[in-house]
């Protein structure tokens, strides 16, 4: 099953709010900043608004993107949607997990795998962050872009 069109456009936003929060030029000097695993997910990691907590809006819209997640547990839209905000508000853990369940739908998406790795990269996780890393640098269905992107994560992951 291939992306559908709506989702294909909700991944590279992802990948924005992943940059914005913390694969920046600090992200490559000082490594994850994101706090230990088992952390609040509403504080676990500064969401892009300038280190303030979600607002209540934010907060209202990752409540209901989750409940549509239980749901509809196998939407790849709503898994998608939701693991935007679980990354805007924090909530890596979350956002990992509507990701990894993205590719029990469908295994072969590489900027899934491109997230994942990022993500568990922030989690201080390199293990399996080099294991997506490295699946989507080697994977005749990523484009070059993607490739690229890997790649260079890769090399911080390795550090």
């Amino acid at each position: 099953m291939k992306l559908c069109g709506s989702l294909r456009a909700l991944l590279p936003a992802l990948f924005s709010v992943c940059i914005l929060l913390d694969c920046n030029e600090s992200f490559a000097q000082s490594g994850p900043t994101s706090a230990p695993i088992g952390s609040s997910p509403a504080t676990a990691v500064a969401p892009a608004s300038g280190g303030a907590l979600p607002n209540g809006e934010q907060r209202a819209a990752y409540e209901k993107a989750f409940q549509e997640t239980l749901g509809k547990p196998s939407d790849p839209e709503a898994l998608a949607k939701f693991a935007e905000l679980a990354v805007g508000i924090g909530d890596i853990e979350g956002a990992i997990s509507a990701l990894e369940r993205l590719l029990l739908i469908d295994a072969d998406q590489p900027e899934v795998k491109l997230e994942l790795g990022v993500l568990y990269y922030r989690l201080g996780a390199t293990e399996p962050a080099c294991a997506y890393l490295d699946a989507v640098r080697t994977s005749p269905s990523s484009s070059s872009e993607t490739k690229a992107r890997a790649e260079t994560f890769l090399a911080t992951v390795k550090r």
